[in-house]
């Protein structure tokens, strides 16, 4: 492993050495010479940038200039020593110059012809200004400022159309004092009026190190979508061999295309992934499909349909279909956005929405491939219909909902349920104050049946509860410096509940769920998640805001503290019986809810911290830290610490430290350790190499990780983009410093 790091050490290292050369020929003005505006469009990675030397002439003929100007008795013209022809259109410049006006000329020493945006340069050349033949550069460079194409080629020829043919030279994107990569042909078209190039006998050099030689190539010249191959994607792994991937893409329409790739791995099988997108008036459809034929498994395959169409301002609609039609089994090459699940959605709605009107119809199945997992509920159908009126002291909202659900698996009990929620609160709110009293009215009606059974039964439940919210606001200037004075806001805030106690022994659990503890769902008005369980208590949430704004008004610092105080037990739980006998819940208070967050320049934090007063210690800490000590340094910290959850595998204990550090103006190195208490065991590592300028950009690392199947996992991995042209290589589908670095391949980090 050493050896083979060493070796791509090597590989990298000769890779992009960058070889000086003088850059006028090309209209390159380093950065240094341009001004403060031209240089605040470059990334920090450009050395310079083109201009165009082009200047609009406003008359429509042809002005001759040289040091001697002759016309013979055949009618030829002859300019010697600094020969210029200029036209409405462009300017050819050599040293001699001889032809016929408005049909051709050969031009001979130092040749340059310059239109707008583009400029070639070459040692001899044959102008035409007929259909009868193309123009020819011999030994001819060329330059588009404004996509900063640049090739060489030992013959140039340019059609009256624009198509560029290269014989025998290469085509980049790179600066001049850069030739990280090079697309080499024997022979290259390049279609500006198409936007794609084509090209035989290819190779792509890496510092003109060849890495990649294919036959024929297709290949976009502009933003334009063109029908070819992209460019492949590999890797290589002890235990799956080789594995390879080429995707092409096809661009059928306008308005829908679709990209086909085939996958291999070495030691384990092929398969194919699909992609087609429609583009419509009102919407986008996709369909996916990723099939794999295992060697020990045979098929794998995963199906995906989606649609969302707006038809207008009111109406909308759409679908999803999802499918694993082979039982449970994944395919182990995916190019897809299709995910392993345990249910697999199929679902369509339609939708009315008319300002503070909305109006919602959803049916919605699930396949399960795993016949013994429990079936989720499904609907069939959900109507949802809202309705919010407000102004500036009063705010109403209606919620109805009517879900039939349906129990696939039909072992425990299903039916329809009818929800109504009303929410009514005033506002008496100023600058340094606001009060709202509310009252929330719910009501649940339940048709049930129960299949253990097989009966029928019917129960409804209705709620009142009141609450009260309050904050006042104290402000102050705090003088930081003598020319920079900050300000802070001191926000005490108060919410006090009273939720009385209904029987609901017959209400069941659809959808109800009990969300985690934090600041902002202390001040919540009900204590569960979902529209079944309506939780009793009486309570008091105090809590205490600060917040600290810079100079421009940035908001800086944020602190908040806040903890509930329970007046009364609670005998309603997420499930089982209800019974005012039968405390659920006696604790007095909750735990000591606290969070913070910083937005600098320099780094940024984010925590939470809970902390149980009565047992004394720490129930949650969950802190993310994202650093930049200094200019293109990144330090990635996070801590969670989750104990005692009503789940116990929910329960984490990890630490995780992530670094981008650079080695020079482009080399980089990036590594990651998560460490996780609970395991007592590193789960992830991650140590990687990084390169990037104007017109390339790669990484390799190496990588070990605990897999979804509690199995370490390890890997090198190979990426690698030629800015303009395409990616390639493969990344590890898994979240790491690595994503970090790599920032889907965009310029910087």
């Amino acid at each position: 492993m050493v050896k083979h790091l060493r070796i791509c050490a090597l590989f990298f290292h000769s890779l992009f050495i960058l070889p000086l050369a003088q850059a006028d020929q090309w209209d390159w003005v380093p950065r240094g010479a341009l001004s403060t505006d031209q240089q605040s469009q470059l990334n920090q990675y450009c050395h310079g940038s083109y201009l165009d030397g082009w200047q609009a002439r406003d008359t429509s003929g042809t002005d001759l200039s040289a040091d001697s100007i002759v016309r013979d008795e055949k009618g030829l013209i002859h300019l010697q020593g600094k020969a210029q022809i200029a036209q409405s259109g462009s300017i050819l410049s050599a040293n001699s110059i001889k032809g016929v006006p408005g049909q051709y000329y050969n031009a001979d020493g130092n040749v340059s012809l310059r239109r707008k945006g583009q400029l070639v340069r070459s040692s001899s050349a044959y102008v035409s200004n007929t259909d009868a033949a193309p123009t020819e550069f011999i030994d001819a460079k060329f330059i588009s400022h404004q996509t900063g194409a640049r090739l060489e080629a030992k013959s140039l020829l340019q059609d009256k159309s624009g198509i560029i043919f290269i014989q025998e030279g290469f085509f980049t994107t790179c600066e001049p004092d850069s030739d990280s990569w090079k697309l080499y042909g024997s022979a290259i078209e390049l279609n500006t009026i198409s936007g794609f190039g084509t090209a035989r006998h290819v190779q792509i050099r890496l510092s003109d190190i060849p890495v990649f030689y294919v036959p024929w190539l297709r290949f976009p010249i502009d933003n334009r979508r063109q029908t070819g191959f992209l460019f492949p994607r590999f890797g290589f792994s002890t235990k799956d061999g080789l594995s390879l991937s080429t995707p092409f893409y096809w661009n059928i329409a306008a308005n829908y295309d679709a990209t086909i790739t085939p996958q291999l791995i070495q030691n384990k099988g092929e398969g194919i992934d699909l992609e087609f997108r429609h583009l419509s008036p009102y919407g986008n459809t996709s369909y996916e499909q990723s099939s794999f034929f295992d060697n020990d498994e045979g098929e794998q395959t995963l199906l995906k349909l989606k649609s969302d169409q707006a038809f207008n301002q009111y109406f909308s609609a759409g679908l999803l279909l999802e499918d694993n039609p082979t039982q449970d089994k994944y395919p182990e090459a995916n190019s897809t956005s299709i995910g392993e699940k345990d249910n697999y959605e199929r679902s369509a709605y339609f939708a009315f929405n008319n300002g503070n009107f909305n109006n919602k119809i959803t049916y919605r199945t699930y396949y399960t491939p795993d016949n013994s997992l429990d079936k989720p509920f499904e609907w069939v159908p959900r109507i949802d219909s809202s309705y919010r009126f407000a102004t500036h002291y009063l705010d109403y909202s209606l919620a109805a909902q009517y879900t039939d659900f349906y129990d696939p698996d039909e072992n425990n009990f299903d039916g329809q349920r009818l929800v109504f929620n009303q929410d009514l609160q005033f506002n008496f709110s100023n600058t340094w104050g606001s009060l709202t009293p509310g009252v929330l009215t719910k009501y649940r009606d339940y048709n049930l049946h129960a299949y253990t059974t097989d009966t029928d039964s019917t129960t409804s439940v209705e709620h009142v509860s009141g609450y009260l919210d309050a904050k006042i606001v104290f402000e102050r200037s705090l003088l930081m410096s003598s020319n920079d004075q900050w300000r802070q806001t001191l926000e005490p805030r108060l919410s006090y509940l009273n939720a009385p106690f209904e029987d609901q022994d017959l209400i069941p659990n659809f959808d109800a769920s009990l969300p985690t503890m934090t600041y902002s769902q202390a001040f919540s008005h009900q204590r569960f998640s979902g529209n079944d369980r309506i939780g009793d208590t009486e309570q008091v949430t105090l809590g205490l805001e600060s917040r600290l704004y810079d100079a421009n008004n940035n908001e800086r610092w944020t602190f908040k503290a806040g903890q509930l105080f329970y007046l009364e037990d609670r005998y309603v739980g997420i499930s089982g019986v209800t019974d005012e006998n039968i405390i659920v819940d006696d604790s007095k208070r909750s735990d000591l809810l606290t969070s913070a967050s910083y937005n600098g320049d320099r780094y940024n934090l984010t925590s939470n911290l809970n902390y149980d007063l009565d047992n004394d210690n720490v129930a949650l800490a969950q802190i993310t830290a994202k650093m930049e000590p200094v200019d293109d340094v990144k330090v990635n910290l996070s801590y969670l610490y989750t104990i005692n959850n009503t789940d116990p595998d929910n329960n984490a204990k990890q630490a995780s430290i992530g670094t981008i550090f650079p080695i020079s103006q482009h080399w980089s190195m990036f590594s990651q350790y998560t460490y996780d208490f609970l395991k007592q065991d590193a789960i992830r590592q991650v140590s990687g190499l990084g390169y990037e300028n104007c017109c390339i950009k790669v990484s390799l690392s190496y990588q070990d990780w605990l897999n979804d199947d509690s199995k370490f996992d390890r890997g090198i991995f190979l990426q690698f983009i030629l800015r303009s042209l395409s990616t390639a290589g493969r990344a590890n589908e898994e979240t790491s410093i690595a994503n970090d670095y790599w920032n889907q391949g965009k310029v910087g980090y």
